[in-house]
Protein backbone atom coordinates (compact mmCIF):
# COMPACT_ATOMS: atom_id res chain seq x y z
CA UNK A 1 0.00 0.00 0.00
CA UNK A 2 0.68 3.67 -0.30
CA UNK A 3 -0.73 6.57 1.00
CA UNK A 4 -0.98 10.34 0.08
CA UNK A 5 -2.84 13.31 1.26
CA UNK A 6 -5.93 14.46 -0.63
CA UNK A 7 -6.27 17.99 -0.28
CA UNK A 8 -8.71 20.77 0.83
CA UNK A 9 -10.47 22.11 -2.21
CA UNK A 10 -13.66 23.93 -3.11
CA UNK A 11 -15.20 23.48 0.48
CA UNK A 12 -14.28 19.48 0.55
CA UNK A 13 -12.12 18.40 3.44
CA UNK A 14 -8.97 16.58 3.09
CA UNK A 15 -7.98 13.29 3.60
CA UNK A 16 -5.90 10.48 2.83
CA UNK A 17 -6.13 8.38 -0.16
CA UNK A 18 -4.70 4.81 -0.31
CA UNK A 19 -4.25 2.66 -2.92
CA UNK A 20 -3.54 -0.80 -2.23
CA UNK A 21 -2.95 -4.25 -3.98
CA UNK A 22 -4.52 -6.95 -2.13
CA UNK A 23 -3.74 -10.21 -2.08
CA UNK A 24 -7.56 -11.26 -1.46
CA UNK A 25 -9.71 -8.16 -2.01
CA UNK A 26 -12.41 -7.50 1.69
CA UNK A 27 -15.46 -8.69 0.71
CA UNK A 28 -16.90 -5.66 2.16
CA UNK A 29 -14.88 -2.54 1.37
CA UNK A 30 -16.84 -0.05 3.03
CA UNK A 31 -16.57 -2.24 6.14
CA UNK A 32 -12.52 -2.11 5.82
CA UNK A 33 -12.50 0.98 5.29
CA UNK A 34 -14.04 1.95 9.06
CA UNK A 35 -11.95 -0.77 10.21
CA UNK A 36 -8.82 0.88 9.03
CA UNK A 37 -9.95 4.50 10.01
CA UNK A 38 -10.84 3.23 13.51
CA UNK A 39 -7.87 1.61 13.93
CA UNK A 40 -5.72 5.09 12.51
CA UNK A 41 -7.82 6.32 15.38
CA UNK A 42 -7.30 4.24 18.22
CA UNK A 43 -3.17 4.60 17.36
CA UNK A 44 -2.82 8.54 16.53
CA UNK A 45 -4.39 11.26 18.23
CA UNK A 46 -3.63 13.82 16.30
CA UNK A 47 -5.70 11.96 13.44
CA UNK A 48 -8.73 11.04 15.46
CA UNK A 49 -8.81 15.03 16.48
CA UNK A 50 -9.16 15.73 13.03
CA UNK A 51 -11.52 13.11 12.52
CA UNK A 52 -13.91 13.80 15.26
CA UNK A 53 -17.58 14.41 13.75
CA UNK A 54 -15.86 14.24 9.98
CA UNK A 55 -15.24 18.32 10.54
CA UNK A 56 -11.67 18.15 8.85
CA UNK A 57 -10.78 15.00 7.77
CA UNK A 58 -13.12 12.48 5.80
CA UNK A 59 -13.13 9.02 5.99
CA UNK A 60 -9.95 7.50 3.99
CA UNK A 61 -10.05 6.87 0.42
CA UNK A 62 -8.92 3.13 -0.25
CA UNK A 63 -8.36 2.39 -4.05
CA UNK A 64 -7.45 -1.20 -5.13
CA UNK A 65 -4.93 -1.55 -7.48
CA UNK A 66 -4.67 -4.69 -9.77
CA UNK A 67 -1.84 -6.99 -9.09
CA UNK A 68 1.65 -6.29 -9.84
CA UNK A 69 0.79 -2.17 -9.91
CA UNK A 70 3.58 -1.55 -7.07
CA UNK A 71 6.24 -3.87 -8.93
CA UNK A 72 5.88 -1.96 -12.05
CA UNK A 73 6.18 0.99 -10.44
CA UNK A 74 9.34 -0.10 -8.99
CA UNK A 75 10.49 -1.13 -12.24
CA UNK A 76 9.62 2.34 -14.12
CA UNK A 77 12.15 3.75 -11.32
CA UNK A 78 14.83 1.07 -11.99
CA UNK A 79 14.16 0.01 -8.39
CA UNK A 80 13.48 -3.26 -8.38
CA UNK A 81 15.62 -5.57 -5.51
CA UNK A 82 15.53 -6.47 -2.24
CA UNK A 83 16.86 -2.99 -0.80
CA UNK A 84 13.80 -0.72 -2.61
CA UNK A 85 10.26 -0.59 -1.70
CA UNK A 86 7.11 1.27 -1.70
CA UNK A 87 6.85 4.56 0.22
CA UNK A 88 4.35 3.82 2.19
CA UNK A 89 3.29 7.42 3.56
CA UNK A 90 4.17 10.77 1.68
CA UNK A 91 3.19 14.28 2.45
CA UNK A 92 3.14 14.92 -1.74
CA UNK A 93 0.83 13.76 -4.13
CA UNK A 94 3.96 12.42 -6.39
CA UNK A 95 4.09 8.91 -5.96
CA UNK A 96 0.60 8.15 -5.75
CA UNK A 97 0.24 10.19 -8.89
CA UNK A 98 2.67 8.28 -10.90
CA UNK A 99 1.10 4.73 -9.74
CA UNK A 100 -2.16 5.55 -10.84
CA UNK A 101 -0.77 6.40 -13.98
CA UNK A 102 0.65 2.90 -14.50
CA UNK A 103 -2.56 1.68 -12.85
CA UNK A 104 -4.12 3.18 -15.69
CA UNK A 105 -1.70 1.61 -18.18
CA UNK A 106 -2.55 -2.00 -16.58
CA UNK A 107 -6.39 -1.74 -16.86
Amino acid sequence: FTAAPVYFEGGKRGGHEWLIEFKQQPEDMRRFTEILDRKLREINSDYDAKRQNDLALALPAIKTVPAGTFYEWLRSRNKLGGQHKVPRLSNNREIIDEISKIMDKIT
